[in-house]
């Protein structure tokens, strides 16, 4: 059985996106890692990664969010373990994190036993540009699922489809594979 290369960043990255966009970019120095596009309406987020595939950021309530590869596996999640939103585990299956909240605005920090190993931090009036900087090497599906907390904290609690008008469970079961 081969394994399927998980991508990391190690050092210092960003994620950009323009003001009002849905269009996100995660990137290292100048490689392009991640072109991220968030779909509103649904709260979902997708990552292309090029040649190492696609991954869904996908809410389901409850304060969780799952990323999902192109062939339906979930690569991680990341889960809500505090009130105010202020502290979320992060877990996969090859690194597992917490994701805290630190006393300054628009900074975060991940950890490993209570030991700060990475920091994420937004610019001053916005999300619009958050800066990771890491000395160990850390999954990108975990800088994507902590992205998608931190920069959209409304949209990590939702789960809105059943919300939407005109869709209801009856129309998805006669239509499989369509959610």
């Amino acid at each position: 059985m081969t394994r399927r290369r998980i991508p990391i960043i190690t050092g210092d990255a960003t994620l950009d996106s323009p003001w009002f966009s849905n269009h996100w970019e995660l990137r290292q120095g100048e490689h392009l890692v991640a072109d991220i596009r968030r779909i509103a309406r649904t709260y979902v987020s997708t990552a292309d990664l090029g040649k190492l595939g696609r991954l869904v950021l996908e809410p389901t309530g409850r304060g969780t969010v799952h990323a999902i590869d192109e062939f339906g596996a979930e690569v991680g999640r990341i889960t809500r373990r505090s009130w105010m939103g202020r502290h979320w585990e992060i877990a996969g299956n090859e690194f597992n994190y917490d994701l805290y909240s630190d006393h300054r605005p628009r900074r975060w920090h991940f950890s490993i036993a209570n030991a700060p190993m990475a920091q994420v931090s937004g610019s001053m009036l916005s999300y619009n540009h958050v800066t990771v900087h890491s000395a160990l090497a850390i999954p990108v599906p975990a800088v994507l699922l902590a992205w998608h907390v931190i920069a959209r904290p409304w949209e990590a609690a939702n789960e809105p489809r059943h919300l939407l008008p005109g869709v209801t469970d009856l129309d998805d079961a006669a239509q499989p594979g369509m959610r």
